[in-house]
């Protein structure tokens, strides 16, 4: 006898945001969602902010992750847009409504960092890692909830960081962004619970994507050239002699599973909460 494994489609016909989308996690939220059946509204600065020491999304991904998006029979809408023009956002969350239909899930997931000391760091710095890691995660609820008010109903899922939790040297703006995101997530709790809006973040650990593979990152955290280092001071999930290992980074889609758990009537009953996917890392 064969048994055909079903396809969970929880999302069906969900209107599903998701900002940073182009590639890294937002990449892999944008699939996980379309696979169970959602309305996709992907976006991405697809600009390199000068103060980012690592390569950010090109639009010939995002136009890729839109083609693959499609291929699945989804319909989507992918957009170029930076979460910090406040107006750019609202016509991209006016058109989705317009083509697609009231938001019903939001991933805010866009964020970037780099590296200096506290007082060492340019203003320039300050400014670009806060105004996408924090306003821009604000401005995505904001232009988003009043879709969901009328109906009574949705998910907002705001992408924080152990760093949101902990501080982290030379990384100053953004762990005061990433606190600051779970500071709006439990205030935005308390406001939307009448409104049986769920809003909750999610804070991964150190994930396999450019993000934390780049020169950049093995020189600020190790003072050398080498990737090795990295793993001696961001994450050891293995005591294995090779630590250069898949282990030691998580793959993006399982911080995927997990933004898709949260979205799901299988979390219904979480709103506030800041939950770390992060190997043990926090209590290591």
């Amino acid at each position: 006898m064969v048994f055909v494994a079903s396809i969970r489609r929880r999302f069906q016909e969900k209107v599903v945001f998701i900002t940073g989308a182009a590639h890294g996690m937002g990449r892999a939220h944008a699939l996980a969602f379309a696979r169970e059946g959602a309305k996709l509204v992907i976006c991405d600065a697809c600009r390199q902010y000068e103060t980012i020491p690592y390569p950010l999304a090109t639009p010939a991904e995002l136009a890729d992750l839109s083609a693959e998006i499609e291929s699945m029979g989804n319909p989507v809408i992918a957009a170029h847009t930076d979460v910090t023009d406040l107006a750019a956002m609202q016509a991209l969350a006016a058109r989705a409504q317009h083509e697609l239909g009231p938001i019903d899930i939001v991933v805010a997931n866009a964020g970037v960092y780099s590296f200096a000391p506290s007082w060492e760091m340019s203003e320039q710095q300050w400014d670009e890692t806060v105004n996408i890691d924090l306003k821009g995660v604000w401005i995505t609820c904001k232009v988003s909830i009043p879709q969901m008010l009328p109906r009574k109903s949705g998910k907002i899922l705001c992408v924080s960081s152990t760093a949101g939790i902990k501080g982290m040297h030379s990384l100053s703006h953004y762990v005061a962004a990433k606190h600051g995101v779970l500071g709006l997530v439990k205030t935005l709790a308390i406001e939307l619970a009448p409104y049986n809006i769920n809003v909750n973040a999610i804070c991964p650990t150190s994930v396999d994507t450019n993000m934390c593979k780049n020169q950049a990152i093995y020189d600020a955290f190790a003072a050398g050239p080498g990737p090795l280092a990295t793993y001696e001071h961001m994450l050891e999930l293995t005591n294995s002699i090779n630590l250069f290992s898949d282990r030691d980074l998580l793959p993006p889609q399982a911080i995927s599973e997990v933004v898709l758990w949260l979205a799901s009537d299988e979390a219904r009953h979480l709103t506030g909460s800041a939950i770390p996917v992060d190997a043990g890392y926090l209590t290591r």
